[in-house]
């Protein structure tokens, strides 16, 4: 079980603000190229399944390439708690498999947690692309934390979030709240995951 804060930040100002409160310079940033994909007949979303394979680039580094399933997701108040499992992957065999799913049951005979998708939710008449969108994300070390901040490019727009992991999500929303008050940076709870956002078109 994943548990983390989504925080809302509204402007692409408020986000470079909080990005100098925290020190700047992020110890690390990522350029991912999310790709989701769906059964032909919906049989993911039927079962509350949300299928992704990520493409991360780090400066001076190889890409690497991530496959998630995501279960039984749940947004509440700010904190988001999913089942998420995830497993590295050949990075040529996911930019095959970005421009044709339908290599996606070959693929899993030698992929762990593809077959074990394959195998969970069995989608008979194949795999389709179910939506896209590109994210920067940059890492921040505060207060015993890692502070991601996100600003993610949707085909309707762009979304600024921060999220921090913990297994007290209360008290770390607490603390990033009173912070971002102390600095006079707009803020809410995010209403909707990445994902969400993705399906129905919004930036909440």
């Amino acid at each position: 079980m994943e548990i983390e804060i989504k925080i809302r930040l509204f402007t692409e100002e408020d986000t470079a603000r909080l990005e100098q409160v925290l020190g700047d310079e992020p110890f690390a940033s990522e350029d991912q190229d999310n790709v989701f994909f769906e059964g032909f007949y919906n049989e993911l979303i039927e079962n509350q399944l949300v299928f992704r394979i990520r493409l991360i680039e780090k400066l001076g580094k190889d890409p690497v390439a991530v496959v998630a399933l995501k279960g039984n997701a749940v947004l509440i108040d700010g904190i988001a708690r999913v089942e998420e499992e995830e497993e590295i992957i050949d990075v040529n065999t996911a930019k095959a498999i970005f421009e044709n799913p339908k290599l996606i049951p070959e693929a899993a005979m030698s992929h762990r947690l593809l077959k074990t998708i394959v195998e969970r939710v069995p989608c008979n008449s194949g795999y389709k692309h179910l939506g896209r969108f590109k994210n920067v994300r940059h890492k921040y070390h505060w207060q015993g934390y890692v502070v991601e901040i996100d600003r993610t490019t949707f085909l309707h727009g762009t979304a600024y979030e921060v999220e921090i992991e913990s297994s007290d999500p209360e008290k770390a929303k607490e603390q990033l709240t009173t912070l971002l008050q102390e600095h006079h940076i707009a803020y809410g709870n995010s209403k909707c995951n990445k994902y969400e956002n993705m399906i129905n078109g919004t930036l909440l």
